[in-house]
Formats: C-alpha cells, structure tokens, sequence
C-alpha cells in the first residue's frame, strides 16, 4: 500500500514537472521564433534548478513560483550583461532597475506571461541571444562550477586574470560577460590593425620592386628608392611621390 502511495505522489510531481516544462512563453514585446525557444529552453532549465530547493521539495506544487523567480534571475542577468557591453546603455539601467521592469506571471499554469515595462526593446532582443542564454546555463547549473566553469568554457580564464570573482551571482555574470566582452574587442581591433599593417607593408613591397625595376632601367640610383620609402611617415605619399603622381600633404 505504502508503494502504491508513494507512486502515486511520484506520479504526481512529475506531471507537475512536465507542466512547468511545456509552457507557453509569451511577452509584452515582439519576439522571433528563436528568442522564443530560447526562453522556452531557459524554463525548463530553472524548472530542474529548483527541483532540489528545500521549499519545492516540502511542496512541489510550488516549482511554478520557485522556477519563475529563477527564471526572473536570469533575464536580470542576461539584461545587466547586455547593458554593460553597451555605452550608450541609461544609467540607470542597473540591477535594481530591472528587477523592477521584469515581471513573469503564470496564466492557467500553462502560459508564462514575461513583461519588460520601460526597458527598451532593443536592449532585450541583444540580451536574448543563444550565447549569452548558454553562458548562463554554464555559469548558474547548479551541478556546476559556477564562474569556474564558465571560464574554462570560454578558454580565457589565461587572458582574463585581473577579473574580480564573487559578490552577487547576476554581478559576478555580468563583469564576466563585460571583462570578456572588452577583451574580444582588444583582440578584434589587434587582428584588424595587424591585418592593415600587414596589407601596407606587402602594397610597399611590390610598389618598391616595381619602382626599383624602372629606376634601373632608367639608370637611376637606386639608393633613392632607399630615402623615399623610410624617411617619410606616410606610405602613401611616398608611394604617391615615387609614382610621380599629384601627392597630397603628407600625413605627420
């Protein structure tokens, strides 16, 4: 009798479980198919989040409330994260604004309803993207590592040293997401300027061969190629100057 008992209570946190996970998602702001199923896989994910929290496992009837106030947490995150990476984000876009603006109701347990009152709609469409939603899963799995984990994911846990771990877990993700973000951008701008002066010197190259050629067909020195591509400062107007073309004011 006491099995039988007992299976029929399983049985019944688990249909409350599979309920919880198949809810509709619905928002006060336009959002595509996959901003959609990303939330959709969000809620499922806080749902198992809560499943051992002392509260749900003293009354499972309550995961709809506790995986709602995760759920909460995380869009707080994911939009603190975006706003830091933004500079042109408001001020006052901090974590108390929006805890305040977020809002997530359940409709008939089985729509959750999100709200974002006054945050602008561009700030949700960049802060709901897969790979900001999957750091957040990495970082927040409760069966994880947490920050740890999140930077050996990432593979810069080397590069981002002077990162300052702790404090409150929405805080510690978006210092993460900005450090990380600043430190692709530094990466971003070496590699494009790396590009550029690699481009320059390999445009000198062929124009100093091709002018060195007609200077020794012409009898010229060569020695005045030498003067012309290092004394000045500005490659084009060297360049320019060798060619005998109309040269600009060189660039100091």
């Amino acid at each position: 009798m006491a099995t039988n008992k007992q299976q029929l209570i399983d049985d019944a946190i688990n249909k409350i479980i599979e309920k919880n996970c198949n809810q509709q998602i619905q928002s006060d702001i336009a959002l595509d198919e996959e901003q959609l199923e990303l939330l959709h896989q969000l809620n499922i994910f806080c749902v198992k989040q809560v499943l051992d929290d002392f509260e749900v496992k003293r009354d499972p009837r309550k995961i709809a409330y506790m995986a709602s106030k995760e759920l909460k947490v995380a869009l707080v995150a994911l939009c603190l994260s975006r706003s830091l990476m933004n500079p042109r984000a408001p001020k006052n876009y901090n974590k108390e604004y929006f805890e305040e603006n977020i809002n997530i109701e359940t409709i008939d347990g089985n729509i959750k309803n999100i709200t974002f009152k006054n945050i602008s709609e561009k700030e949700i469409d960049k802060a709901l993207n897969i790979e900001l939603v999957c750091d957040w899963m990495i970082y927040r799995d409760k069966d994880g590592k947490g920050i740890r984990a999140l930077m050996d994911a990432k593979t810069f846990h080397q590069d981002l040293e002077d990162y300052q771990k702790g404090g409150h877990p929405v805080y510690e993700f978006a210092r993460f997401e900005r450090k990380l973000y600043e430190h692709k951008q530094g990466k971003d701008v070496a590699n494009k300027e790396s590009a550029q002066e690699a481009f320059r010197n390999a445009i000198v190259k062929e124009t100093a061969a091709e002018i060195a050629r007609q200077q020794i067909a012409s009898g010229k020195n060569p020695m005045e190629l030498v003067n012309l591509l290092f004394a000045p400062q500005d490659y084009n107007y060297a360049i320019q100057k060798m060619l005998d073309t109309p040269t600009p004011t060189p660039l100091l």
